[in-house]
């Protein structure tokens, strides 16, 4: 014991003598951050130091993130040493949190590319935290808010909610999306059991109007199906339908709204906004 206190002492003195350097070096010049060695190379080199190295590759990339005054104009400048930093922190501490939460506050919303990297960094942290909800949400909306892939989108929180202390609206979330990228039955089933689960008769309320819409929506999904046995192919638009395989297209609102891209149906918030994120 009396030789390890000396030890980590020591290692602690490093630490903040290494986050010191960092962030003179980074006040005195330009803003520059070169690209890491790989991250198998680091663990060798570091050999059982390579939690610190990770920690290190972390500052280097926060302290540079952080003294950048030009961040909303020119991301792609620093974009791939960020991220090829950050993904090396990953790589050598997979279980330090705070990298996945630097990695979603700065690279996502550059471009699907970035998105994407971001999910394969926060992928390892789903692999060495796996109680952690937060990493699989992270996940998730980057699928539904950036890279517009509601069912993808779905997966992850549906994992989300499960975890420990996951939230039931990410679980209540996840059915929405589902329904939106096509899988009305399996929302519909999902949003019965949030129901006959749920004690708070507000909320039941709520499950109960969105109930009804898929209802009405998979009705619609039948008659699709109807029309494209009889017919060889699905209709090109739901007004196809009508008289044959429905009397009428039904209003699932005021919540839900249809949306017909032959040949998936989704079942769309009226009040979604359909922005750009580029």
């Amino acid at each position: 014991m009396s030789a390890k206190l000396p030890l980590f002492f020591l290692l602690l003195f490093l630490y903040g003598a290494l986050f010191s350097l960092q962030e003179s070096r980074f006040s005195e010049g330009s803003l520059q951050l070169s690209h890491p060695l790989h991250p198998t190379a680091q663990k060798i080199a570091l050999g059982y130091l390579h939690q610190l190295g990770g920690e290190a590759q972390f500052i280097k990339a926060s302290v540079f993130f952080g003294g950048l005054s030009y961040k909303p104009s020119k991301p792609l400048e620093y974009a791939e040493p960020l991220s090829r930093r950050l993904n090396a922190a990953a790589a050598l501490h997979p279980q330090f949190i705070d990298t996945y939460f630097l990695c979603q506050a700065t690279l996502p919303h550059i471009n699907d590319e970035y998105a994407r990297y971001t999910n394969r960094v926060i992928s390892q942290g789903m692999t060495a935290l796996p109680d952690n909800f937060v990493l699989p949400f992270f996940v998730g909306f980057n699928h539904f808010y950036y890279l517009d892939e509601p069912l993808e989108a779905a997966q992850l929180f549906h994992l989300a909610a499960k975890k420990p202390n996951g939230p039931i609206m990410l679980e209540h979330l996840a059915n929405i999306l589902s329904a939106e990228g096509g899988n009305i039955y399996a929302a519909l089933i999902g949003l019965r059991g949030l129901y006959a689960n749920e004690k708070d008769e507000q909320v039941k309320k709520r499950y109960a109007e969105e109930i009804t819409a898929f209802e009405k929506a998979v009705t619609v999904l039948e008659a699709i199906q109807r029309h494209e046995k009889m017919t060889g192919a699905p209709p090109a638009a739901l007004s196809d339908l009508v008289p044959n395989y429905l009397p009428a297209i039904p209003d699932i609102g005021p919540i839900f709204t249809l949306e017909w891209q032959p040949p998936h149906l989704g079942v769309v918030r009226v009040d979604k906004k359909k922005v750009s994120h580029r």
